[in-house]
């Protein structure tokens, strides 16, 4: 089985992060001490089934896909208690696709919950993995194919099938199901799909981080146990290591990683109607994964530009809803209440009880730190409104702008990330909810032809206590923004800058210049008490405790080497932090709760 704790692998980082997504897809965590209360609307008296089937030994069968590679299953099915014997009549199946092998970990171990409430459960293992024959790759369209052929196959080929699917799974057991939706086409036997521990765009989120690239794909690597017929040489997960590292055309988002975009697939996954329940956690790998997904998705359904934020006032779907808590990568997810969640999205679509989870107005489900309640909302981010402040002498970080210039230094240096500038507002006067992500718009000049910039956004309690919010890395030579993917708020203020990463949008710094670098900082959700202060910390690499590691390739350190930024500010190139904030009075509690506030 795999080791450790969710939290406790995404704190140790690198060296588990293996660990860590192998776990968070497959491993039960506790449980909460309650299920969902009833929804409210309509049909709000729907409430979880108690088990009343056993568990079957796991069935393995193998499926030959189109092209002749066989991939390996393991299904459970509902048993009568009493005998042992499986259960009488047909039952609609949910399939997990697991890349760490059906025979691995156990995976059918968290679909038990689903067999006892009258569910076949498949799991099967990703192409290359496992006992399946191929190549493994990383998710992409014939994963899809593969699935869909799965979908196909549980829907009018295994026995006990009544011809109703689902899809389950987290992590990369959640993201694969995108694919699979959009591959299916229309009227599949695909009726509903469950994408937990999920994130949007693999580029920007997890295998680069401000166009410099991470260890994630090589950690994913080391998790599969390759099936009987990859070649880890010549696969193409192995590709991409290799020009990862070497700085080939996939450290940079190229047409590649465009294809393997979450957000793309909604306008296909929309048209196949397949409607979709995502999960993410605010300290998850990528904090607030799914939250692209989200917007993607509804705006598909409603005909508008897939990334555009969704404003108040413009139609929603209950087809397509998120949930995004207080956790860290698959924290909870196989506890009782993210359990009775699934099973009445499940339910709804698949045995087509009238639950009422499908006619919210409210799609999007955020647990709102600090507050410590869940907040149900259309709107991403909820309000358009920003407060700017501005980086000042003595530390400040000030609601006006100083026509004094002055300016702080960081030094690059590969084995070091101890050189800070650290800025600070005053106290609060009243209190304010951080509700989306933010932009930092530095201005400095680099000795050298590249530069890397990070910060942290923190709150700051009277009592010294330090909570980190979000944040974000930039490398200058990738500095370059598209206005028409980035989001704006109220008057124009840039709050999450939009950079392509791609080698043609890639410029060297010129040393000495003043230039512009616009670092996004990841979304949050939280409550800011009067009397705290909100503080930003200007690293020359990310710290110790960012979000996830990121490893320049080694051309990229050649340009960074022994590189000092002169970060300024006053004057008239005044570096600026664009918060989103809006009033505590505009978010009431849900009636719903969503998961476990921990």
């Amino acid at each position: 089985m795999p080791p450790s704790s969710p939290e406790a692998e995404l704190k140790a980082r690198i060296p588990i992060v293996v660990a860590a997504l192998t776990a968070a897809g497959i491993v039960p965590t506790a449980a909460s001490a309650a299920g969902p209360p009833p929804r409210a609307g309509t049909a709000g008296s729907w409430q979880p089934e108690a088990a009343a089937y056993g568990v079957s030994q796991p069935v393995d069968i193998s499926v030959k896909m189109d092209d002749g590679v066989t991939i390996s299953t393991e299904v459970v099915y509902p048993t009568d208690p009493a005998t042992g014997a499986r259960a009488a009549g047909d039952f609609p199946v949910l399939l997990t696709q697991n890349p760490y092998g059906t025979g691995h970990s156990d995976p059918t171990t968290a679909g038990d919950y689903f067999v006892q409430r009258g569910y076949i459960y498949v799991a099967s293992a990703v192409r290359g993995t496992g006992a399946s024959g191929g190549q493994v790759s990383w998710f992409g369209q014939r994963q899809g194919q593969d699935g869909a052929e799965l979908v196909d196959w549980a829907a009018h080929t295994l026995a006990g099938s009544n011809g109703e699917v689902g899809l389950d799974g987290c992590s990369y057991l959640g993201v694969d199901q995108w694919f699979t939706a959009a591959a299916v086409g229309r009227n599949s036997a695909l009726k509903a799909i469950t994408p937990f521990c999920t994130d949007s765009n693999f580029y920007d989120d997890l295998t680069a981080n401000g166009g410099i690239p991470t260890p994630f794909v090589a950690g994913i690597a080391q998790a599969e146990p390759r099936g009987p017929h990859d070649d880890p040489a010549t696969d193409p997960q192995s590709v991409t290591i290799a020009q990862q590292a070497t700085g080939g055309s996939r450290s940079y988002d190229d047409a590649y990683w465009r294809s393997l975009d979450a957000q793309r697939l909604m306008p296909q996954i929309v048209a196949n109607r397949i409607p979709a329940l995502s999960e993410a956690g605010w300290n998850d790998l990528f904090p607030g994964g799914d939250l692209g997904d989200y917007t993607a998705a509804q705006n598909a359904y409603f005909h508008r530009p897939l990334t555009a934020p969704i404003t108040a006032g413009e139609p929603v779907t209950g087809r397509y809803q998120a949930i995004v808590g207080p956790w860290t990568h698959g924290e909870n997810v196989d506890g009782t209440t993210l359990e009775n969640i699934r099973l009445e999205w499940f339910d709804t679509w698949l045995k087509g009880e009238h639950t009422g989870m499908a006619d919210t107005s409210t799609p999007l489900h955020l647990f709102e730190n600090t507050a410590k309640q869940w907040v149900d909302t259309a709107a991403w981010p909820p309000s358009p409104s920003a407060q700017r402040y501005y980086l000042a002498g003595s530390g400040a970080l000030a609601n006006s702008k100083s026509s004094s210039a002055g300016s702080g230094t960081l030094t690059w240096a590969a084995a070091s990330t101890a050189n800070s500038l650290t800025y600070t507002t005053a106290p609060l006067t009243g209190s304010a909810v951080l509700d989306g992500p933010s932009d930092l718009t530095v201005y400095a000049t680099s000795t050298t032809t590249d530069a890397e910039l990070s910060a942290t956004l923190n709150v700051v309690a009277p009592d010294g206590t330090v909570v980190k919010q979000a944040d974000g890395v930039l490398l200058g030579s990738q500095r370059a923004v598209d206005p028409a993917q980035s989001l704006y708020g109220t008057g124009g203020v840039l709050l999450d800058p939009s950079h392509p990463f791609t080698r043609w949008s890639q410029q060297p710094v010129v040393p000495g210049r003043t230039t512009r670098y616009d670092i996004s900082l990841l979304a949050n959700f939280t409550l800011i008490p009067a009397g705290d202060r909100i503080q930003l910390v200007v690293t020359s690499q990310t710290p110790a405790d960012f979000h996830f590691p990121v490893t320049p390739t080694p051309q990229e350190q050649a340009n960074l080497a022994g590189g000092t930024y002169t970060v300024q500010f006053g004057g008239s190139t005044p570096s600026v932090l664009d918060l989103p904030l809006a009033s505590p009075e505009q978010f009431t509690a849900s009636p719903t709760d969503w998961g476990p506030s921990s």
